[in-house]
């Protein structure tokens, strides 16, 4: 639920940006208009021909709607350490479940999923924070070129390693996820070079609107859904895990763990991840 709120939130933002984006006319654009963004004014003028099939950029926008941009950076930073703990998790998943047919090569993919993903997520943050227009426009490009590389890297080693163990897995619901991975990195890999060398073109010239040509725009838009597709998949691969918190010890207090102290009627009975490993034990 907590990852499905970030993505509310970079709905939100795209929305926002679309209500608050304003869009020059030819004239504007070659004798210059003010932009707002925040607090802050600038005047932008260009000469490039605006777009005559053009769609709104998703990153345009952000780049150029301050109220956007704020929950993007939302949406983008504050995941990041959970981001990290699902690769982390679905790593270890992997080796504990597959450990007998664990190659080399497995474990290799295996151990640089968790590092490639917290690359790709520490330069989708940056590059969130740093703008074009207002900050460092090199950083930013450098930023997103980081992330482009990163994020295509990672998404084919988590699916290479969890596609070449998709034959033990009986669950449709498994093999659903499998699938979708296979597409979305498809889509992901085979558009994000073209898309991100126009893009890289793009921002060398000022930002006036946030238009692209239709053919980059939908690249764009494939892109998003295709990313975002692929790691809401995770959601599905760790459904079965769970969480045992014993509340005085993870708090700091010194108080020694007494089994007595979790069972029906004791002052821990709200908390009865005890008696529930207990049973977890048993069951096996």
């Amino acid at each position: 639920m907590i990852c499905l709120s970030f993505w509310h939130a970079s709905l939100c933002a795209i929305l926002t940006s679309l209500k608050t984006d304003y869009v020059p006319d030819e004239r504007e654009l070659l004798r210059g208009f003010i932009i707002r963004y925040g607090s802050s004014r600038f005047r932008c003028n260009s000469t490039i021909p605006f777009p005559v099939d053009g769609l709104p950029s998703i990153l345009n926008l952000f780049e150029l709607n301050v109220i956007g941009n704020v929950l993007f950076r939302y949406a983008t930073c504050i995941p990041i350490v959970i981001r990290i703990f699902h690769a982390i998790t679905l790593r270890n998943l992997l080796r504990h479940e597959y450990s007998s047919k664990f190659s080399n090569l497995h474990k290799v993919m295996a151990d640089s999923m968790p590092v490639f993903t917290a690359l790709e997520t520490l330069a989708l943050g940056l590059f969130s924070i740093v703008t074009v227009h207002e900050d460092f426009p090199e950083a930013n490009r450098f930023f997103k070129i980081v992330f482009a590389m990163a994020s295509v890297v990672n998404m084919l080693a988590t699916t290479i390693v969890m596609f070449a163990f998709s034959s033990d897995t009986g669950s449709a619901l498994d093999s659903g996820s499998i699938g979708i991975k296979l597409l979305c990195l498809f889509v992901y890999a085979y558009f994000m070079p073209q898309y991100i060398q126009f893009h890289q073109s793009s921002i060398t010239f000022p930002i006036c609107h946030s238009y692209m040509p239709w053919l980059f725009a939908m690249m764009e838009y494939s892109i998003i859904v295709a990313y975002a597709l692929f790691h809401l998949t995770f959601l599905v691969d760790i459904r079965h895990v769970s969480f045992v918190c014993f509340p005085r010890s993870s708090s700091g207090e010194c108080e020694p763990i007494d089994p007595l102290n979790y069972r029906k009627g004791a002052k821990y009975e709200h908390c009865r991840a005890f008696e529930y490993n207990q049973r977890r034990i048993q069951s096996l």
